[in-house]
């Protein structure tokens, strides 16, 4: 499945990871679900997330909501038109 919730303890949001220096006290904020990408380029690459950080990637700035399960499955989507397209060529 390429969205599950985490149970487990000390796995860490990778945005947080990023966006703080380790001194500070979200760099390590835990992460409540991860993201297993099915695209050929990042096939099989997880991303971790909190939910703070989970509901912005999924918010846009209309307030319009575009879950990781759409996201996932556009991505899908628009690769396999592009290979059709190049497979053409």
């Amino acid at each position: 499945m390429p969205i599950r919730k985490l149970q487990t303890r000390n796995i860490w949001c990778d945005i947080c990871k990023l966006a703080y220096p380790k001194n500070h006290p979200l760099h390590s904020t835990p992460a409540v679900l991860q993201v297993m990408s099915e695209t050929q380029a990042r096939k099989g690459m997880v991303k971790s997330y909190c939910q703070r950080c989970a509901n912005d990637l999924q918010t846009w700035a209309d307030g319009s909501i575009w879950s990781f399960r759409d996201q996932l499955n556009y991505a899908i989507g628009k690769e396999e038109i592009n290979g059709m397209e190049f497979g053409e060529l």
